[in-house]
């Protein structure tokens, strides 16, 4: 991350220039031992660090991390943060990875003498316990897929096309939100149905497939940036104060939860979204082709840091034909299903099926 961006998102924010400086040459010493490093974990130490940091500038007087005095009512300092993190309804989890994420920080700072000691040291981790550790997963039902589906489409005040874009390339490619949040319209290929180069948990380089439904979205999204004058490469974007910015994890989150909401689930997450496809792909297939498609670090068909082109249109056909297999398995439920709560099947089965059959005739 270069330096002036740093500066720059500290002025926009307020947040102390000095808290950003000292944390930018952090940065710059971790990405010199892994930059595939800096690019996954380090981004989402970062991403905790600034939380904190605007923490400081709102609550503590804007105060410099590193000054004298704040080390030494670190503390205090810390324990405020952690209380107000708990009244934002963050659970003990959250918590201990944000102080991960600042206390990894000074570890470095200690190490280069700009502190005599890390203050956490002084201080008790928060305890885990199991259900801290368990995170509801909602698996949808192929009904469920087309209601949101549905909705969105239908209800086009409260759903826009980054929400439907959202689902809907999440869903087929199975993306784990940190590169998804990371795409960029220069890593598009609609020719092939694929974003290219996007860097995936454990530094991995790999291809985010998508299928022709999302295409459309991707095409029509395209065209609405350019009536309104969006020139970001960024591919999910949001405006705050008149400007055109990349939109945060946050946001992000924050619209999947809308979406589940339509099917009755109050907490839904990005990474439901994941896991609903990898079983509906393992269910219809088997368990190696759930892993191929999440990229999973074991999986023998993803050992390699990139895909050959040969490999990613025979990932694409087999997702393809699961996709496939996997409507048909759901056929006994859509058949005793009433006629009422299948009023709103039709468009949108026939758009998956047709999407289906069109993306084995593009070259």
């Amino acid at each position: 991350m270069e330096k002036e961006l740093i500066i720059m998102e500290a002025q926009e924010l307020g947040v102390n220039r000095k808290n950003w400086e000292v944390y930018n040459a952090y940065l710059t010493s971790k990405a010199i031992q892994s930059k595939e490093t800096v690019q996954t974990t380090y981004k989402t130490y970062f991403n905790n660090v600034k939380l904190f940091f605007q923490y400081l500038k709102s609550y503590e007087n804007n105060r410099y991390i590193l000054s004298e005095d704040t080390i030494k009512n670190f503390t205090g300092i810390w324990e405020r943060y952690v209380l107000l993190c708990i009244q934002q309804g963050n659970n003990n989890q959250t918590i201990r990875n944000k102080r991960t994420a600042v206390s990894t920080f000074l570890d470095w700072c200690e190490k280069r003498d700009f502190i005599k000691i890390n203050p956490f040291r002084k201080i008790e981790q928060i305890k885990i316990t199991e259900s801290d550790k368990r995170r509801t997963s909602y698996f949808l039902s192929q009904k469920q897929i087309w209601e949101i589906n549905f909705m969105m489409k239908l209800d086009k005040k409260k759903f826009d096309i980054q929400d439907r874009l959202i689902f809907n390339l999440f869903l087929d490619s199975a993306v784990r939100i940190s590169a998804g949040h990371s795409l960029k319209l220069s890593q598009l290929d609609l020719n092939n149905n694929c974003f290219i180069g996007v860097r995936h948990k454990e530094g991995y380089v790999k291809p985010v497939l998508f299928f022709e439904e999302t295409r459309a979205i991707l095409a029509e999204w395209i065209k609405e940036r350019e009536k309104l004058g969006i020139d970001l490469d960024w591919l999910f974007v949001t405006k705050y104060n008149r400007t055109y910015k990349q939109m945060s994890k946050e946001t992000i989150r924050a619209r999947v939860r809308e979406l589940g909401k339509i099917v009755g689930i109050e907490n839904y997450y990005p990474h439901s979204i994941r896991k609903t496809i990898i079983n509906i792909i393992s269910g219809a297939g088997t368990v190696n082709d759930g892993a191929m498609l999440g990229y999973h670090k074991d999986s023998k068909v993803t050992s390699e840091h990139y895909v050959k082109a040969k490999e990613e249109e025979e990932i694409k056909l087999r997702l393809l034909e699961l996709r496939r297999r996997a409507f048909f398995i759901s056929q006994a439920f859509f058949l005793h299903t009433s006629l009422t709560q299948r009023t709103f099947f039709p468009m949108c089965l026939l758009s998956f099926i047709a999407s289906d059959m069109d993306i084995t005739g593009r070259e």
